[in-house]
């Protein structure tokens, strides 16, 4: 790169033996050292490929310790894991962290990372099926109350996850501890890869699809109806954010390799696009400016895209050696990592690869006075 663009080095690499598809920064005081990586493996030595067995994965507790280094926490041996999200609840009850599981088994899955022993650790609270057909997988979720933010205890969350069957289930996580399912619509004519909320309104969702299709459902329609349907992607859509600072803008990313972007106000056309020559599997807002986007895409690495009136790439992380999969960003202030012991960084990113097995820790430089947190505060929780 450049002079004076943005860099990213690696800190620290960890090798997942399964092949690593998601990955997640836990958002919650104390616990901003700790992320989650689900993996994803097929056991080949199984004939029958409907067998749950044949989809196998691992849920690895990850903590980044002094200098960058990572410290295994917890393996939990589970189904394929497909997609992963953190979200503190407070209800009637406590003060939870909690983190929502999507598998190949077709479960929606609640754990709490409990701190009360040596060392945190997630702990099974419940799961619910998302489809009555064993043979449909859970592909995506996300909460309705976004993870940067803290729950209303007035308010139960939602989640909503997508499946193999191009479906949409809502569920409501209850101060009980256990999850209510509202309902399940059909969305795609094939895998609906994406369900992401819109984080300014909990009525409201968005769904992409192996069609091509970027849907936006209102649950106060009662009907299964889109209220919108684009169709400006033209292969399948992987990927939905919206932005929580504005929140009329939404991410879209896609097989066809460019990432869109969106004013919900005016859903005519994109407002900017963006060629990342590689498709799109995953795209997330910086949990501090929410003007840079990361991007796990596919076949050509990571990249650090800024919205600045017009979408550009600012720097290109390219040391994976197979599919770019999962991807977040950490929820670690610069003075957090330097007390970390880690010198020129403003903050850290993950990320995670397929074949290569690979989860990667690196340090994020941006120009100067592109990083510029204080004037966020307020609305950084």
């Amino acid at each position: 790169m450049a002079d004076g663009e943005v860099r990213v080095r690696t800190l620290a690499t960890f090798n997942t033996e399964y092949p690593a598809d998601t990955i997640e920064w836990c958002p919650v005081e104390p616990f901003r050292n700790i992320l989650a990586c689900g993996t994803y493996k097929l056991d080949k030595s199984i004939q029958d490929t409907s067998s749950r067995a044949y989809k196998q994965g691992r849920i690895y507790l990850l903590r980044v310790i002094d200098g960058g280094k990572l410290e295994l926490l917890q393996t939990l041996h589970t189904a394929a894991v497909l997609d992963m999200r953190w979200l503190q609840v407070v209800d009637s009850i406590e003060s939870r962290t909690l983190l929502a599981v999507a598998d190949s088994a077709g479960y929606l899955i609640i754990y709490q990372l409990n701190s009360e022993g040596s060392q945190p650790e997630l702990k099974f609270i419940t799961k619910s099926k998302v489809s009555d057909n064993e043979n449909v997988m859970a592909l995506s979720l996300d909460w309705s109350t976004e993870k940067y933010s803290t729950s209303n205890p007035l308010f139960s969350p939602h989640i909503i996850v997508s499946d193999t069957a191009g479906q949409v289930s809502h569920f409501t996580w209850r101060d009980t501890g256990d999850l209510m399912k509202n309902f399940t619509w059909p969305a795609h004519e094939f895998q609906a890869w994406i369900a992401a909320y819109d984080y300014d309104c909990s009525n409201l969702f968005y769904t992409g699809g192996d069609d091509s299709k970027f849907l936006g459902f209102d649950t106060r329609t009662k009907l299964s109806t889109p209220t919108f349907c684009k169709k400006d992607h033209t292969a399948g859509v992987t990927s939905i954010h919206n932005n929580v600072n504005k929140p009329f803008l939404l991410a879209t990313g896609s097989y066809d390799h460019i990432m869109r972007l969106w004013d919900k106000r005016y859903f005519m056309q994109p407002i900017s696009t963006v060629n990342l020559k590689g498709g799109i599997w995953r795209l997330k807002w910086d949990p501090f400016t929410r003007q840079y986007l990361l991007a796990a895409c596919m076949y050509n690495g990571f990249k650090i895209v800024l919205n600045d009136m017009l979408l550009s790439v600012v720097a290109e992380y390219n040391e994976h050696q197979s599919i770019a999969y999962g991807c977040d960003w950490s929820f670690l202030k610069q003075q957090d990592v330097l007390n970390l012991n880690i010198p020129d960084g403003e903050t850290l990113i993950s990320t995670c690869s397929y074949e290569d097995c690979s989860l990667k820790i690196s340090v994020v430089n941006f120009w100067p006075g592109k990083w510029d947190i204080e004037q966020y505060d307020s609305t950084y929780r």
